[in-house]
């Protein structure tokens, strides 16, 4: 993939649409940071009628064994035995003094009627831009293989970085993630994610930009675009950032214009 391919033809683009006139082109890079997140999520379910009716018995009464409560609701042994054991691994239940009774985490499930059984501990990947105090959403693979890569990195990048997050909102990026959205979906019910395990920054990557200043002469009106390389997209941030910055030198630059 040639980046200078690229500006060409999003000069193209920029020059059909408006009457302005590109006065300058430049790449250079922005940095973001690959983070790799651990977490345990849960899958929640509604209760089934078994599961609350032997809720509704271990509140009530003291069982001793599953051939005592399958005898009392006539359900077979077998159902109850396995039923009993997923809800003592799950921490619902325990068996306490020779008897089953609820645990606290078991009477908040019960009192929400929605089961939820913890996963094994799964990883997903985040893009993270400190320039943009957000994360960022593309195919960074993708990104790294441009074959012309500027050298340049962006001139307003952040230099104190801050890569703490909390939970949230870690938590809100994997769940917007269209693919791990994807993966959410489990036959039984949803994949949930309830706390973050650990958040590692593992790779920083240099992502090439493109920026144009254009001058509308009709308008007298100057304006910076930044196509960003991962987004595939214009950034508005990075123009916002480039114009606050800048303003006030672009007439100068057009005065050194050749007319």
């Amino acid at each position: 993939m040639e980046l200078h391919s690229l500006q060409q033809s999003l000069e193209e683009e920029l020059t059909k649409k408006s009457r302005a006139t590109i006065l300058q082109s430049d790449t250079w890079c922005v940095p973001v940071h690959s983070l790799n997140v651990t977490y345990k999520p849960v899958i929640r379910t509604k209760m089934d009628i078994l599961m609350k009716m032997l809720f509704l018995s271990l509140k009530d009464t003291k069982f001793e064994s599953a051939e005592q409560i399958s005898e009392i609701l006539l359900v077979e042994q077998l159902f109850v035995e396995d039923l009993l054991s997923k809800m003592q691994k799950t921490g619902l239940i325990e068996k306490l003094d020779s008897y089953f009774r609820l645990t606290e985490k078991g009477q908040k499930q019960f009192a929400t009627g929605v089961f939820e059984e913890e996963q094994d501990e799964t990883s997903t990947e985040l893009l993270y831009s400190p320039t943009h105090t957000n994360f960022l959403y593309g195919d960074i693979e993708e990104v790294l293989d441009f074959e012309d890569f500027p050298e340049e990195i962006f001139r307003y990048q952040v230099k104190d970085i801050n890569l703490s997050f909390e939970d949230s909102v870690v938590i809100s990026e994997i769940q917007s993630n269209k693919n791990d959205s994807e993966k959410a979906e489990g036959e039984q019910g949803k994949l949930h994610i309830t706390s973050i395990d650990s958040v590692e920054d593992i790779q920083v990557n240099d992502v090439p930009c493109i920026e144009f200043l254009l001058y509308d002469e009709e308008k007298d009106l100057f304006s910076i675009r930044v196509w960003n390389t991962l987004t595939n997209q214009w950034d508005e941030q990075l123009q916002q950032l480039i114009s606050d910055n800048e303003k006030t030198t672009w007439r100068d630059k057009l005065a050194k214009e050749p007319q």
